[in-house]
């Protein structure tokens, strides 16, 4: 069965996910109050509740005009993140560091791929020690050390803040050189790496 939010709220079920259907009334309610409040025409946000399923929120139709609203006021609430996002790229072309523009997703920002002889770079600009000695960095062995002291010079510049990279051997097959995957941050740790490579670890 469909309702809309103009509904009464139905009495809770002794079924096995009562406090998955009251979350979910509550949560349509809140949408549609505060679509009303700023003036995004949505045309209904009602939710479906079948007994055989969990009750998800349906928004209905939105048009053009509500679907760049919404998505406006959405990444206005974003801007801390948005902005430690720019910061990082920001500071990776500073010292010259070939890393893709970070990507925001869930809430985090991921950092993507480098060279190994870049994040040898970035571990040395976060405090680790240089390399006494001229090697192959992209052979395994010595792509491992890299990752370990990116981590372990990482830890020490964000204040605990946790990194786990990869490392991506040569694949001749797929033309793609070695690199490492420097993963997923947070915005607490994004902004604090972010200072400590304008500023120095």
């Amino acid at each position: 069965m469909t309702y809309t939010t103009t509904a009464p709220l139905p009495q809770p079920s002794a079924d096995t996910m009562p406090d998955v259907r009251t979350q979910t009334w509550q949560a349509a309610s809140e949408l549609g109050e505060i679509f009303r409040a700023v003036g995004i025409n949505v045309s209904r946000v009602v939710v479906n509740d079948d007994d055989d399923r969990a009750p998800f929120i349906n928004l209905g139709t939105v048009d053009a005009a509500a679907g760049f609203e919404l998505a406006r006021r959405i990444r206005k609430s974003m801007k801390p993140l948005l902005q430690t996002a720019n910061a990082l790229q920001a500071a990776f072309i500073a010292h010259e560091l070939e890393v893709p523009a970070p990507i925001i997703y869930h809430g985090k920002i991921i950092l993507g791929n480098i060279s190994v002889p870049d994040t040898d770079r970035l571990a040395c600009l976060l405090g680790a020690p240089s390399q006494e000695e001229v090697v192959d960095l992209t052979q395994w062995p010595e792509a491992q050390q890299v990752v370990d002291r990116l981590g372990d010079a990482f830890k020490k510049a964000t204040r605990g803040g946790f990194l786990d990279p990869k490392f991506h051997p040569e694949c001749l097959r797929c033309q793609e050189d070695a690199a490492i995957q420097l993963g997923t941050i947070d915005a607490r740790t994004a902004r604090r790496l972010a200072s400590a490579l304008e500023f120095g670890a």
